[in-house]
């Protein structure tokens, strides 16, 4: 972070044509003389997402874990790490996911009810 702004990402270029083609303000984020960074404006969080315990926390982990894939997939197409705003429910990232809310689900079982979560 500098100044308020995101760096993200670098292009490798020796041409000194490309340092004099450099673009600034495009839609993707102003772009610096010797175009090895891109300066991409800050996003803000803008809202919370609360979920209450539906009526088990099996049922209530289900809900946080589709929540979670949703957001997930959307912060990663913000970062420009992903084509697409959805993850696939094959996708190892989210099985990977799915494991993570599985374990947090057993603690929290483990924490308030004394027994591992009941949906395995």
């Amino acid at each position: 972070q500098n100044g308020g702004l995101y760096v993200s990402g670098s292009t490798e270029s020796n041409n000194s044509e490309d340092s004099q083609d450099a673009e600034f303000g495009n839609e993707e984020g102003s772009i610096d003389m010797n175009a090895s960074h891109v300066v991409k404006d800050p996003m803000f969080q803008t809202g919370v997402l609360r979920t209450n315990c539906i009526d088990c926390l099996d049922r209530t982990n289900v809900a946080q874990y589709a929540y979670g894939l949703a957001a997930l997939g959307q912060q990663l197409y913000a970062l420009g790490l992903t084509d697409d705003p959805t993850i696939d429910l094959d996708a190892p990232l989210a099985e990977k996911l799915m494991e993570f809310y599985e374990r947090m689900g057993d603690t929290l079982a483990l924490q308030y009810g004394g027994s591992p979560a009941h949906n395995k």
